[in-house]
């Protein structure tokens, strides 16, 4: 990751999760934990609650100082989502709210299986899927891209949860195997 962001480990020390999210199963996803973050880069928390709407208000009062402070309701049927969204020691930061375990939030999927595609496909694959991301790709149409998959990304990605390491390995085009 480039420019003059704080290292996100830092960022989500100084926001006291464990205080804001007291009671609350949440999941740090998305591209820093990965990292394959670049400049743009946001934090993604995914969480929990059984009522989205009132863990998102709970949050926009306790964040109300914070910059670019925005709360919106998604349609994911048939899950309530709430996201709100600020910003803090300038990285734009989500909490992805949603009524459906984290376990089976595409979100928290999809950095699972990123996180094991990265470690089984190697460096070369990682350093494609960063200049893929620099060029403005988003993430899961990235991987998808380089692992030849087609059709929604955001679903046919998924598809890969229960491969085996040696049919992931299978797909990866030559030109990016270590």
């Amino acid at each position: 990751m480039t420019g003059n962001k704080s290292r996100y480990e830092e960022v989500l020390a100084g926001l006291n999760l464990s205080e804001l999210l007291a009671d609350v199963d949440y999941e740090i996803i998305g591209t820093p934990p990965l990292g394959i973050d670049i400049a743009d880069s946001d934090i993604d928390i995914a969480c929990f609650s059984p009522t989205p709407d009132t863990l998102a208000q709970k949050l926009s009062t306790a964040l109300v100082d914070y910059k670019d402070l925005s709360a919106r309701t998604l349609s994911f049927p048939p899950y309530k989502t709430e996201v709100v969204s600020f910003t803090f020691m300038d990285w734009p930061i989500e909490f992805f709210i949603q009524d459906c375990p984290l376990k089976d939030q595409f979100g928290v999927r999809h950095f699972f299986l990123e996180k094991r595609l990265l470690s089984l496909l190697g460096s070369e694959f990682t350093q494609q899927l960063i200049r893929l991301k620099q060029q403005g790709m988003k993430t899961e149409p990235a991987f998808a891209k380089l692992l030849g998959i087609t059709g929604d990304p955001y679903l046919n990605l998924l598809s890969l949860e229960n491969l085996s390491d040696q049919k992931i390995k299978q797909l990866l085009p030559c030109s990016l195997q270590d």
